[in-house]
């Protein structure tokens, strides 16, 4: 069986005391436990003020086969930041906004060059989504299209070096499906509207559901994971694009990447968000799941944030 264990953003203690509680021990191989496995959805860097400890952690799990571990968005924003293309320009661009996202990771890579490149060659070994026997894991959103074609044109399902020049040289369908599932839909405000987020910057676009069509309903009523206050009228249908519905017979899916803070765990029957905004001060959240279908919000298991040192 397998817990599914939500966004940790570098904090260290936090997903040490989410292991124990869960009842892994903590060995030479790292943590292990004796018939569960951990699944760990992604954005492990940035935020917190452990990032290589984290990455230790989770590594030593998935190198011993006590875990399987997704890229989350974050990793990908620090793996383009990191990898230049073949005219030696970076990926992502070295701009004061990039450099911002990624601040905590950044102060600790610059620190440690030989474990930097450790890590980073790790994270982009690491799958984009998982698709096990029984359910599904993705950072952001699961869009099968989305899915199928990143299978297509990447069988290995790995971020490596040519893989991301290609697909950053294009910015085409292929980059928009990794996108996709890393960072999810979103919504393009109507020009009259100005949003600013956590970090003062303005934003264009703001996070949707990605699981039901938007038509005939108000900008709050598709919004999700978002922290500002959004306007109740329908969305004008000229604005609408298509979303596929994620029918109740697929299979489960679990994701993070929403910073729900009380609102994570069972979105419905076959939905499941496990970011807690750990970061923001919520809680480390996880789903003990036991092979049922039908999720059941009595399997959310969460963990507080340790604040100091015992």
């Amino acid at each position: 069986m397998y817990d599914i264990i939500g966004d940790i953003h570098g904090d260290a203690k936090t997903l040490k005391k989410m292991l124990l509680a869960l009842g892994y021990e903590d060995g030479e191989e790292g943590f292990c436990h004796s018939n569960r496995k951990a699944v760990f959805v992604g954005d492990f860097v940035d935020r917190g003020p452990k990032i290589f400890e984290t990455l230790k952690i989770v590594k030593k799990m998935v190198s011993a086969g006590n875990a399987y571990a997704v890229l989350g968005n974050h990793e990908l924003n620090v793996i383009a930041y990191y990898t230049k293309d073949s005219d030696g320009v970076y990926l992502r661009e070295h701009s004061v906004k990039n450099k911002t996202q990624i601040k905590n990771t950044y102060q600790e890579f610059k620190k440690d060059k030989p474990r930097r490149k450790k890590y980073l060659k790790w994270l982009r070994s690491l799958p984009v989504f998982l698709e096990l026997v029984d359910f599904r894991v993705v950072h952001a959103c699961w869009d099968q299209h989305a899915v199928d074609l990143l299978r297509k044109v990447n069988p290995e399902n790995r971020l490596s070096k040519s893989f991301l020049r290609d697909i950053y040289l294009k910015k085409g369908k292929v980059f928009k499906a990794l996108m996709l599932l890393l960072k999810g839909r979103e919504f393009n405000f109507p020009n009259d509207m100005q949003i600013k987020d956590a970090y003062g910057f303005k934003r264009t676009a703001y996070r949707i559901k990605w699981w039901e069509p938007m038509e005939g309903k108000s900008f709050e009523e598709i919004s999700f994971g978002n922290r500002f206050k959004l306007p109740e009228y329908t969305i004008p249908s000229q604005l609408c694009y298509d979303i596929p519905m994620y029918a109740n017979e697929e299979p489960p899916v679990f994701f993070g990447h929403y910073c729900l803070n009380g609102k994570a765990g069972v979105i419905s029957e076959n939905l499941c968000c496990v970011d807690g905004c750990l970061a923001n001060g919520g809680d480390l959240v996880a789903y003990r799941y036991n092979g049922c279908v039908k999720l059941d919000s009595s399997n959310i298991f969460t963990v507080s944030k340790v604040i100091k040192d015992s």
